[in-house]
């Protein structure tokens, strides 16, 4: 019988370059922004994420969030230092609000997610540190979505887990590892049309899931790949679906922080190490951005609910940085919305 072993990297090789001349390859923009303000104070210590609502903008921090009034330039602080009801621990990570105008806060170090209304009253808390269902490691990233279904996403499990609006565990998404399915570090999230996005952190990527659970697949589609093994390749036009699945892992070359969608259905994705907007037009990575004012160790990022401005937290330099949404658009080169 005729050994055929060793042919086969040469006709996967020659697969791949037949594969390469038939595809159309993807033009990626490359730009600079420029904020329209920055949001600072002397108040801020070590921020981390953002969220929005009824014109005020809720920044995490060490031991508290800190409440900008963008009408009146105000600034109220919520919470403090401690382990009793409405105290945080150490450094407050994820932020989320829901349709009752509730704010949701990750007191990481304790482990527990405390709530209170939009003034600051505390209202609740829930969470125990621990490995079972229900019960958390290292809380990081949350996010809420139509039904005020609650989702945590946990850096030490590898994994995100649903809970009701009053914090009754309803089920979990997602496990650890490098495979195709695995999490490694997750951390923001973003949910679109009933999916949920996952900043799969350590493997690199975004990954896909129904909002019960049911992996989808990961971004970037294309772009930059690790070959498993040694060995590296960046294999831009490679499209998706292929059985070349089993070889190649796609991921993007930094730590992947905020995750945020625009009016347009565009994913909007932090790079922390490189302080770079990734932009993804129907899970085709589309435009690198950077801005004019760099962004120090980028972290958390969110819209205003007029979807008209980006606000990305500028964490090394301690600061917000307010984006245009529209200037955006215009240097990507799509069509003016009509909104």
């Amino acid at each position: 019988m005729t050994e055929r072993a060793p042919y086969r990297p040469f006709l996967l090789l020659l697969w791949i370059l037949l594969l390469l001349a038939g595809c159309e390859k993807q033009t990626i923009i490359h730009g600079e922004i420029s904020p329209l303000r920055e949001i600072t104070s002397d108040q801020l210590q070590n921020i981390d994420s953002v969220v929005l609502g009824a014109g005020q903008l809720y920044v995490s921090d060490i031991q508290s969030v800190k409440v900008f009034d963008l009408q009146t330039g105000t600034i109220i602080s919520i919470g403090e230092a401690g382990t009793g009801d409405g105290q945080f621990t150490n450094e407050v990570i994820g932020l989320a609000i829901n349709s009752h105008d509730e704010l949701y806060a990750v007191d990481q170090d304790r482990p527990r997610i405390l709530v209170f209304d939009r003034v600051g009253t505390f209202l609740r808390e829930f969470g125990v540190q621990g490995r079972l269902p229900g019960q958390f490691m290292t809380p990081q990233g949350i996010v809420i979505d139509d039904f005020d279904l609650v989702y945590i996403s946990d850096k030490s499990r590898n994994d995100v887990q649903v809970f009701s609006r009053g914090g009754e565990f309803l089920y979990g998404i997602g496990q650890g590892g490098s495979q195709q399915t695995g999490l490694n570090e997750p951390e923001s999230m973003a949910i679109r049309d009933n999916r949920l996005y996952v900043a799969d952190e350590e493997n690199r990527r975004v990954q896909m899931y129904t909002l019960r659970g049911e992996h989808l697949g990961s971004l970037p589609h294309s772009g930059v790949f690790g070959l498993e093994g040694k060995l590296g390749a960046s294999l831009d036009d490679i499209p998706h679906d292929t059985n070349v699945e089993h070889a190649f892992r796609r991921q993007l070359s930094g730590d992947l922080e905020g995750l945020a969608f625009d009016d347009r259905g565009l994913l909007y994705v932090l790079d922390e190490d490189d302080g770079r907007i990734l932009v993804f037009q129907a899970e085709v990575l589309i435009g690198v951005l950077s801005s004019t004012e760099p962004i120090l160790s980028g972290d958390g990022m969110a819209f205003d609910p007029e979807l008209n401005h980006l606000y990305v937290v500028d964490q090394g330099n301690t600061r917000v940085q307010v984006f245009d949404v529209e200037s955006i658009h215009r240097l990507l080169k799509l069509a003016p919305s009509h909104r």
